[in-house]
């Protein structure tokens, strides 16, 4: 099993490793486009999500922090004066692996890392699904069905119980005090009948 194993050895100590990823991130910080191979450019893609990110940010630690990877003076001002406030309003995703096919050499898959544009658009998700799933109806639970059915039927008798038992207490109401009634609503006054 390979749990928690993330990272891509490269071939190489741990010491070579980390002066290699700290040079490509440089060289992709000055010219924002590097051709290497698939599996470098995806360790070093790590790398420098994260030193913008830190860029992002702006202050001092974070610069102090950057510059532990970026060592060269000039690539980490335009880091932080140019890179990182480019990305401001995008929430991840600042560097593209391209793969355009394999070295003649050795035969190893090459690809070219390279910064995003400021107004460049991330890639949305796909808009149809790929597989569609048809609902199918399955009926209910006759017994279920039934007692709603009957208690559905035992509201609508209450409300009409209800409602007959409200029209004769109005009638009842208007029978005895039906003069008076009818005066207030023509607007007239007993007197004048």
């Amino acid at each position: 099993m390979r749990h928690n194993r993330d990272h891509r050895k490269l071939n190489r100590t741990a010491s070579h490793r980390k002066a290699m990823l700290r040079n490509m991130v440089t060289s992709l910080f000055e010219s924002e486009r590097i051709i290497t191979t698939a599996a470098k450019a995806k360790e070093t893609k790590r790398f420098a999500e994260r030193m913008i990110t830190f860029a992002r940010r702006g202050d001092l630690s974070a610069r102090r922090h950057v510059a532990k990877t970026v060592q060269d003076p000039k690539v980490l001002g335009k880091l932080f004066a140019e890179i990182g406030p480019r990305y401001v309003n995008r929430p991840g995703g600042y560097t593209r692996v391209v793969r355009v096919g394999t070295r003649k050499g050795d035969a190893a898959d090459v690809a070219i890392l390279e910064l995003l544009k400021a107004d460049e658009k991330p890639r949305g998700k796909k808009k149809t699904p790929r597989k569609t799933y048809h609902k199918v109806e399955i009926p209910g639970d006759p017994v279920e069905a039934a007692k709603k059915a009957k208690a559905s039927a035992d509201k609508k008798a209450a409300a009409k119980a209800a409602k007959a038992a409200k029209e004769a207490e109005e009638a009842a109401a208007a029978g005895t005090g039906g003069e008076e009634a009818g005066a207030e609503t023509s607007g007239e006054t007993p007197e004048e009948k």
